[in-house]
């Protein structure tokens, strides 16, 4: 029992509070009203259950995601066996099929795979941090996340697509790579781009991009939701129109609150005061991640730690940006407050591990000094 307590009183609480913040707030919004309560406690379930992962996962031995190719690699090729059976077996939800369904529960694999790839990256970027330059080691590194992007975009679900590749190109960034070599791939996805337009993205994901550009030509088509957001986030004022009473939010002027316009939701009815509780937590979360970076003594764990930073910050940055109109949108959830228990017990699973990593070591600065603490 003293051991229990011991390893609890390693984990990172500060971090833990700051995510119970911002979900929480997403919580209020869904209690708001008699239709979406049901969606309260769905995400009350999955909350609780991500939080107690998090504290089983903290116990989790992770080493053998550094040392052991075959767990790795096994876990990678599940991943990618689960992205190709949603082609048989996946329920299509919005025109997309990235879900299996079990019930009433709907479980989107590529969210754990954002996870997985994490990990595989992380392993293979440490193994190989001298000769990470060389243009094999970074095709290889790509072929990784572009396997289960390339899967993913085809379902099609081009917002998930678009954080594995910009996870790959993160962590192959702070890894560290060739100037040369970082514009070479910026003029490749140039190239990319302009080939997925022509090619590759339905039309409606290119009016959701064109709408973006030129709102005045579509102001009730694809425009329409990034200027509801808005106007909802305007009309909040300082203190919000209160709980459950939002009028774009609760009289389906904003659609899809629950998951894509959340913060919208939150500027509404709890004001300029919710949002800046809600930013304030996003900025403790990101600064404790940032902090066990630098705490992290080995390049396995820096890397892992900075792809949950990378996932979470795209996440961020996507669906905030969608919902102040700087960016399309693009269905991504904004993490630990939008409605949706795939992405969010994925994600506990992430934070479970950096929690391991933090409990189970003293950083001493380096490899030979590390000291194990159950050992």
């Amino acid at each position: 029992m003293i051991g229990l307590f011991s390893h609890l009183k390693r984990l990172d609480w500060v971090l833990l509070g700051a995510l119970a913040l911002v979900f929480v707030m997403g919580l209020l919004i869904f209690y708001g009203s008699a239709e979406s309560r049901q969606i309260f406690w769905r995400q009350l379930i999955f909350g609780s259950f991500g939080f107690i992962l998090i504290l089983a996962l903290s116990f989790f031995d992770w080493r053998i995601l550094k040392e052991n190719s075959f767990f790795t690699i096994a876990i990678y090729a599940f991943g990618l066996v689960l992205l190709f059976i949603l082609f048989a077996i996946g329920a299509k939800v919005r025109g997309v099929t990235s879900w299996f369904r079990f019930g009433v529960f709907n479980f989107e694999p590529v969210e754990l795979v954002k996870i997985i790839l994490v990990a595989v990256l992380a392993k293979y970027f440490s193994s190989r941090f001298i000769e990470l330059h060389r243009w094999k080691n970074i095709i290889i590194s790509f072929l990784y996340a572009g396997i289960p992007a390339g899967l993913v975009l085809i379902h099609p679900d081009l917002g998930s697509a678009v954080i594995l590749l910009v996870l790959w190109f993160g962590m192959i960034l702070l890894a560290g790579i060739k100037t040369q070599q970082v514009l070479a791939i910026v003029f490749l996805v140039l190239i990319a781009m302009l080939a997925m337009w022509n090619y590759g993205l339905a039309d409606y994901q290119k009016n959701r991009i064109t709408s973006f550009i030129y709102p005045d030509r579509d102001p009730l088509g694809g425009s329409y939701q990034s200027r509801q957001a808005m106007i909802a986030i305007g009309s909040g004022g300082l203190f919000g129109k209160g709980i459950g009473r939002g009028t774009e939010t609760r009289l389906g002027f904003l659609p899809e609150y629950e998951t894509d316009f959340i913060f919208a939701a939150i500027g509404e009815e709890l004001g300029l005061l919710g949002i800046g509780t809600l930013m304030l937590g996003w900025f403790i979360i990101f600064y404790r991640f940032y902090r066990n970076i630098l705490l992290a003594s080995d390049n396995f764990s820096k890397l892992f730690i900075a792809g949950i930073v990378v996932v979470l910050s795209t996440h961020f940055v996507i669906n905030i940006g969608a919902n102040l109109g700087f960016l399309p949108i693009t269905g991504i959830p904004l993490s630990f407050v939008s409605n949706g228990g795939s992405n969010l017990v994925s994600l506990c699973v992430g934070v479970g591990i950096v929690q391991a990593m933090k409990a189970r070591i003293y950083y001493k600065g380096s490899d030979r000094d590390m000291v194990l603490l159950d050992s």
